[in-house]
């Protein structure tokens, strides 16, 4: 089971999958070969192979000068020594990769990482309480940064946890990562484990259904996996009474283990075990006599001690209590050696509990001596920081000046265009207006003729004095635009009426617009609305607030677009001019300006044309 799980280890350090883009960008040719060249021979137990790699690379990787290579080769260095057995060395290499990653890291993923190898590492030498420690830290820091790794950290908390014997807590992490796994080969891991748990809280029908799914999840293959699934399904089937079919898993499994070279102790001992049960004496003694020697170089007494009542229960079973009897007093022996063990293991601990915390005092100390050049390196920093700082700010001072002088060109630009806009609205105000001088002249009709040239007058001195300026009272507008209404009455002999209402406009001095957008509006209501209409014509203008706008409103009840004849009475030269300049004006004051003019009789809202317009002003300082 725990082959399972260093392999799990080895693929989450050698990886390191939890790199910042940034420093994937800097460190991407280290970091894919360690991923694609030298963990595949971790998983195979290339040992050696890995080996020649990694000091092939270590020359590139000093030039470089790159913390985080630096680190995860020392890690990959560190699962070299682990594999090999020499704990020692591997202890010393990980020391390395965390000191170096608490020094230079500040994405604290290093760190992490670290974290987690250095408590696989310790947990090998059985140093439980300094490795919970470096685990539990890791779990801490994986949950505030938010790392794909935590399903790894959660199956070292596991293992830590199996070896101490707390049961609750092998669960807690055991579904814990099941959960966040998001890889089937993961998920597998840890429902072996999760197997195992149940088998060992006799719950044997929950890790026989979890071990059932697992041979049906094709999605990973590997040797070591297989051998491990098929074992343990084995075993789990002869517990409950299917010994032929277990017996064919338990064979299977120890068959790929064999040409693995990695059979053990355990691997006889349950296989004895479904032989026993079958009867066969002989080969069950023959296999606990070879599980025997195994375990006599693993030092494990725990073990020792099942497989010697294994034994006593065989030659119970032969009619040799003499031998029996014997063979449960051996067990006795390592059940002694086992608690003197567990004895000695925790004098150990605490020999390692202060050795680790010299190590945390050795490391804090090299932090205090590098602070002196990190500030070193921070007054540059921040010198650098000024210059371009002081760069930007100049360099958006010139950008302010070049925009601003833009900015009125621009408006000097604008200004004119309104200029030419409204000299042209005056034109074709002055031209129909000379048309209809002349028709009152050709009836003979000079007393209205005069009275005409009279409201004239006084109309043009209006709009010359409005004309001056690109914004005038809104008072002054509505003055000339009432002038401009009754000299179109006496000219067309009172066919229409007109009515201007305003609303919400406490000062219409304060309020100031472009002059001339209304009348045209009104203009083509007379021109083109009440042209050949019977009924007499009415014009309603109403003005009221609307924020940092005027609404207004021009409707009257002529024709409408129906009426007219051609398409090019339907937008008339006044209408064009006018939407331009609404459009100059909506730039100018930053406030949408619109345009709405819609027939009425379309909409079922009776005859004629309803305008509406949203005029942005300005106030009188």
């Amino acid at each position: 089971m725990y082959r399972i799980f260093a392999l799990t280890i080895i693929i989450c350090m050698a990886c390191n999958s939890g790199v910042k883009r940034k420093q994937q960008a800097a460190s991407g040719y280290v970091l894919s070969y360690l991923k694609e060249e030298v963990n595949p021979l971790f998983q195979n137990r290339e040992i050696q192979a890995a080996r020649r790699k990694l000091d092939s690379i270590l020359p590139v990787i000093k030039k470089r000068d790159d913390y985080v290579e630096m680190c995860s080769w020392l890690r990959c260095m560190a699962v070299v020594y682990e594999l090999e057995k020499k704990l020692d060395s591997a202890r010393l290499y990980v020391d390395q990769a965390l000191a170096l990653a608490i020094e230079k890291d500040t994405t604290e993923r290093q760190i992490l990482a670290g974290n987690i190898q250095t408590a696989a590492v310790l947990s090998e030498c059985r140093s439980l309480d300094s490795a919970l420690r470096y685990a539990r830290e890791a779990y801490s820091l994986a949950k505030r940064i938010d790392t794909p790794g935590l399903p790894f950290i959660c199956m070292k908390l596991y293992d830590i946890y199996e070896k101490i014997g707390d049961l609750p807590m092998q669960k807690k992490y055991l579904f814990e990562g099941f959960n966040l796994s998001t890889s089937p080969k993961y998920k597998t891991v840890f429902a072996t484990n999760i197997s195992a748990y149940y088998e060992r809280v006799n719950q044997v029908d929950s890790a026989l259904i979890f071990f059932q799914a697992l041979m049906r999840d094709s999605s990973f293959s590997n040797p070591y996996y297989d051998a491990v699934r098929y074992e343990s399904l084995g075993t789990l089937l002869s517990k409950k009474g299917f010994l032929e079919e277990g017996l064919r898993y338990q064979l299977k499994g120890m068959q790929i283990s064999r040409a693995l070279d990695e059979l053990n102790a355990q691997s006889y001992l349950n296989v004895a075990a479904t032989y026993r049960k079958l009867g066969q004496y002989k080969v069950d003694e023959h296999l606990l006599d070879t599980a025997l020697r195994l375990v006599s170089h693993e030092k494990n007494w725990a073990l020792e001690k099942k497989i010697w009542k294994a034994k006593a229960e065989n030659l119970m079973l032969q009619q040799q209590p003499g031998k029996a009897y014997a063979a449960l007093d051996s067990a006795f022996v390592y059940y002694q050696k086992e608690v003197d063990s567990s004895m000695i293991g925790q004098a150990r601990d605490l020999e390692a509990k202060y050795s680790l915390l010299e190590k945390d005092n050795q490391i804090k100390s090299l932090a205090l001596s590098n602070q002196l050049s990190e500030r070193t390196r921070e007054g540059q920093r921040r010198t650098i920081v000024r210059i371009i700082c002081g760069t930007a700010i100049l360099g958006l001072l010139i950008v302010w000046m070049w925009r601003r002088k833009q900015f009125k060109r621009n408006i000097r630009e604008e200004s004119l265009r309104q200029q030419l806009l409204r000299g042209q609205i005056d034109s074709h105000f002055l031209y129909s207006s000379v048309s209809g001088l002349q028709q009152l002249i050709k009836k003979g009709n000079t007393e209205d003729a005069t009275e005409f040239v009279r409201r004239l007058a006084r109309l043009f001195r209006l709009s010359l004095e409005n004309a001056r300026q690109a914004f005038v009272p809104l008072k002054n507008e509505l003055d000339a635009l009432a002038s401009y209404l009754t000299l179109q009455q006496s000219l067309y002999e009172d066919q229409f009426d007109y009515e201007i209402r305003v609303e919400g406009v406490s000062d219409q001095e304060a309020v100031l617009i472009p002059p001339m957008l209304l009348q045209p509006f009104a203009e083509n209501a007379i021109l083109h609305g009440f042209a050949g209409q019977k009924e007499k014509g009415q014009i309603t203008i109403r003005i009221q607030m609307d924020h940092k706008a005027l609404y207004c409103v021009i409707e009257d009840n002529g024709r409408g677009f129906q009426g007219m004849e051609d398409q090019d009475q339907k937008r008339p030269l006044s209408t064009i001019i006018n939407q331009e300049r609404l459009e100059i004006l909506g730039r100018q004051t930053r406030t949408p300006a619109q345009l709405k003019i819609i027939d009425k009789k379309a909409t079922g809202a009776g005859a004629g044309v309803r305008v509406e317009l949203r005029l942005p002003y300005q106030q009188e300082a």
